[in-house]
């Protein structure tokens, strides 16, 4: 039985597909960017890039010069309000109080949870740039700056995730204690209990490192390379997403939301291939056989390893539903 996914992360459009070159090159000018942003070892990897790397996929002509001039900006002035000889902890206060209080070190226009697009719908809010002209984001755009800005000032900060939902970690180095930091609202701590009753999720899925782990940098790169899968899933480049979320799944094997979407991308490869040409599926010609017998494969593989992760569509308030029989 095949399976799709529709969710409000993964909104599907019916933008018509680009030519079969168009999407090969697509697919490798992504899959070479992904590919060697995630080879980048643990100690050298760099959020800011990382995240700017990713957005120009998306918003090829962004200025990415002008906006590593402001975080920039940013940075010395959250330095200077944290002072000298701080400890992480008021280095921490003094990324928060930047961000989220009005001051003239903001120029009196605070970041604030955009509700009037909170899941980030359009998929340009979920960009860095904008987050930043705007100052108003989501659950992606919203973390992303903030561990930046923690990263630049030596705190250390990690990326966790719950059910359609990005969240930081604040992680006592002395301790090894970790604390969440919840950025859509104000960076205030959540505690984990807050977390599931909020987004939903099963104790198994927890168990096995799919939501509230505290993430490698590696594993959070694999969370910034979602926004591909979903601009891919918009713009029906169903191969150029596969490529991204089979990069995605070597480095972070836990990502339901990879499998899930390379699961759904099967799925309208099917429909686009075959189903549209041969309704009937004893009319397909034998030589292409194998390819609809493979995609029908890794379609049903793909919804399974999720849900042997604990993932369920009940809880990530997404419908899972059958498309046909193969």
């Amino acid at each position: 039985m095949l399976k799709s996914l529709q969710t409000l992360l993964l909104v599907f459009c019916m933008s018509a597909p680009a030519s079969g070159a168009a999407i090969h090159r697509y697919a490798v000018d992504q899959s070479m960017i992904v590919g060697r942003l995630l080879a980048t070892p643990e100690d050298q990897i760099d959020f800011e890039k990382a995240k700017l790397a990713i957005d120009r996929l998306i918003a090829p002509n962004s200025n990415v010069r002008a906006l590593l001039a402001q975080i920039d900006q940013m940075t010395r002035r959250i330095k200077a309000m944290a002072g000298p000889d701080v400890s992480a902890i008021q280095k921490l206060a003094a990324v928060r109080k930047y961000i989220y209080v009005a001051g003239e070190w903001n120029g009196y226009r605070p970041f604030q949870y955009d509700r009037d697009d909170p899941l980030g719908t359009n998929l340009d809010n979920k960009l860095l740039a904008t987050y930043v002209a705007t100052r108003r984001g989501n659950c992606v755009s919203m973390p992303i700056l903030f561990l930046i800005l923690a990263d630049r000032l030596g705190v250390h900060v990690a990326v966790s995730t719950a059910p359609l939902h990005v969240f930081l970690k604040y992680i006592d180095d002395k301790s090894g204690r970790a604390f969440n930091i919840e950025t859509t609202s104000g960076g205030l701590p959540a505690r984990d209990a807050w977390l599931r009753q909020n987004f939903p999720m099963t104790d198994e899925a927890v168990r096995n490192g799919v939501y509230l782990k505290t993430l490698s940098r590696r594993e959070a790169l694999a969370v910034f390379a979602e926004l591909i899968l979903e601009h891919d899933m918009r713009t029906r480049e169903y191969h150029a997403l596969i490529a991204v979320a089979e990069l995605i799944l070597k480095n972070y094997p836990a990502d339901v939301d990879a499998m899930l979407a390379e699961g759904t991308a099967y799925a309208h490869l099917i429909d686009i291939e075959f189903r549209q040409k041969y309704p009937d599926p004893n009319a397909i010609p034998p030589k292409l056989l194998p390819d609809y017998q493979f995609y029908a494969r890794k379609n049903e593989e793909l919804f399974d390893r999720a849900i042997a992760l604990g993932w369920r569509d009940t809880e990530n308030k997404v419908t899972t539903s059958p498309t046909g029989r193969p």
